[in-house]
């Protein structure tokens, strides 16, 4: 078989950091160990072994452990003939493979895939599928500048033979097996496989009648397989060296195999093995016309046959319910992870419809945000109008203010003029100057008072508490010092104060020096204007 589990030498995993990874890794490598030390023995326990292997290394979700589980629970299923198993490890490996891009081990997967076809009988697909796992090795091995593992060659070596063997191609399968005998003649770590070899070119040179090469083979073989003190295959050397000696007509050294071989067979339990050289031995008995053993024998090989029908009816009924227990757990794993995905599905759309659901009010909230900025926004506009327009009304009513301002300092004008010819008027027979000097200083006193007590009323309407404020300020100021910062307040110029007071130009400008101290703005470029513009 091609497979190769280096479980045993390495564990190429990366860096763990968690110790519980590091812990159920080497639980893994722990399994892997049974499994491959049970296979042969006790493949029950070594199939078992290697699946609670493989599902401890999905989990951990390392690709080297999982290709490892996966082929020994694929080997076990193929020698045990549970062949639904093998299949399903070996697309489990391929897959794996084909996820991770590693040509290595789908060249291994078709190997095994191959194998799987040869017992199956499928003897051509088994040898196509062989020839394809082989180049994708070796292109592998060419690519990365290696050689393909020394145990994939063994073992396609042997099952390539078979194959070979099987389709009565005998030099082919010759050449197959020389090729890994050539191989493996001097690694003590494979002589099983080289002992394998070495029996099955035995066992084809016998088939082919090549009597000469196949006795130095097979003794070769049953040596190895003495020292490995593996019974069943010495039981199976013997019993090909007897057929090789009855075939050669050399009966004494046929019997004498035969019952080596018929010994450790019925020591180990070898039924199939207790069948066929039984069967042997009652027929040379029965040549040799000896009625008692060749009964005898005759009884045995009929027993060992019942027996082996027997337990290969029973071994079938514990294959099935063996194989149908694993496929039930495999099922209901499958059904759990489809409850998995379902439950996950479903707790991913409540997350989603929660996001929505926030997402939503979130948006609805910065929608309300917006459109109270919105808003607010339009209620400054509509207040920025508003002020713009009582601005205006209140640059309006200076304005008026200032006119009418104006309008007084030309009636007092035309007053001054009345007074000024009044007073100007030469006197008559009749004298009135008395009078109208008198009338003149009422005037006087009238234009004087009333115009600024009125110009006074009107100022505060506009603007309530400019003098509150501006005393508070200043408390120093007096009334002539309130009333100008009045005409300053609405940007009146020194002609129009001089005009509107009666005083002259140059009163109106010392006044103004004399104010700019008090309002302590004489070292500053400030205007007084703009200075109280903020009262």
């Amino acid at each position: 078989m091609t497979i190769s589990c280096e479980n045993e030498k390495s564990l190429d995993v990366g860096i763990l950091t968690d110790s519980q990874k590091i812990k159920d890794s080497l639980q893994v490598i722990q399994k892997l160990q049974i499994a491959k030390k049970n296979i042969l023995i006790n493949y029950k326990l070594g199939i078992s072994e290697a699946i609670e292997a493989s599902k401890l290394a999905e989990k951990l979700d390392i690709p080297k452990l999982r290709f490892d589980g996966y082929l020994e629970v694929t080997r076990g299923a193929l020698y045990a003939g549970i062949y639904d198993i093998a299949e399903v490890y070996l697309n489990k490996y391929l897959d794996l493979a084909e996820k991770e891009q590693d040509e290595k081990r789908i060249g291994q997967a078709m190997g095994n895939l191959g194998v799987l076809h040869m017992f199956l009988g499928e003897l051509d697909h088994a040898d196509s599928l062989f020839n394809q796992g082989i180049t994708k090795l070796q292109q592998y091995a060419k690519q990365h500048q290696e050689d393909v593992s020394l145990e994939d060659q063994l073992n396609i070596y042997l099952d390539l033979g078979h194959i070979y063997k099987e389709k009565k191609q005998f030099s082919k399968a010759e050449q197959a097996y020389l090729s890994g005998i050539t191989f493996a003649k001097h690694k003590s770590e494979f002589q099983l496989v080289y002992a394998q070899l070495l029996q099955s070119l035995g066992i084809l040179y016998v088939e082919t009648n090549q009597i000469a090469k196949a006795k130095s083979y097979l003794d070769l073989a049953l040596e190895i397989q003495k020292k490995l003190e593996n019974s069943p295959m010495v039981a199976a050397c013997y019993l090909s060296l007897g057929e090789f000696s009855e075939k050669n007509n050399q009966k004494n050294a046929a019997l004498d195999y035969y019952t080596k071989g018929l010994e450790i067979a019925k020591k180990s339990d070898l039924v199939e093995v207790e069948a066929e050289i039984s069967d042997h031995l009652y027929q040379i008995y029965q040549k040799e016309g000896n009625a008692k053993l060749a009964l005898d024998y005759l009884n045995q090989n009929l027993d060992s046959k019942a027996k082996m029908k027997r337990d290969e009816a029973k071994e079938a009924l514990y294959r099935k319910s063996f194989a149908r227990k694993i496929f039930k757990k495999l099922e209901a794993e499958k059904n759990q992870e489809r409850k998995t995905r379902r439950l996950l599905a479903v707790l991913l759309l409540v997350i989603i419809l929660v996001i929505l659901y926030f997402l939503m009010k979130y948006f609805r909230r910065s929608k309300e945000i917006e459109l109270g900025y919105e808003k607010e926004l339009q209620q400054l506009e509509i207040s920025k109008l508003e002020n713009d327009r009582l601005q205006a009304d209140l640059e309006m009513v200076n304005k008026k203010m200032a006119s009418n301002a104006l309008q007084a300092i030309q009636k007092e004008e035309s007053l001054n003029l009345i007074v000024h010819r009044i007073r100007s008027t030469k006197p008559t027979n009749s004298d009135p100057s008395h009078l109208l000097k008198s009338i003149s200083k009422d005037i006087e006193k009238l234009n004087s008072t009333k115009n600024w007590e009125e110009f006074e009323v009107r100022f505060v309407e506009i603007h309530k508490f400019f003098f509150q404020k501006l005393l508070e300020a200043h408390p120093g100021l007096s009334n002539n010092d309130r009333r100008l910062c009045a005409f300053l307040k609405l940007d009146m110029s020194t002609k129009e104060i001089s005009n509107l007071t009666g005083q002259s130009l140059r009163a109106v400008e010392m006044a103004r020096i004399r104010l700019r101290k008090k309002l302590n703005l004489t070292n500053s470029d400030v205007s007084i204007f703009t200075y109280l513009s903020d009262f």
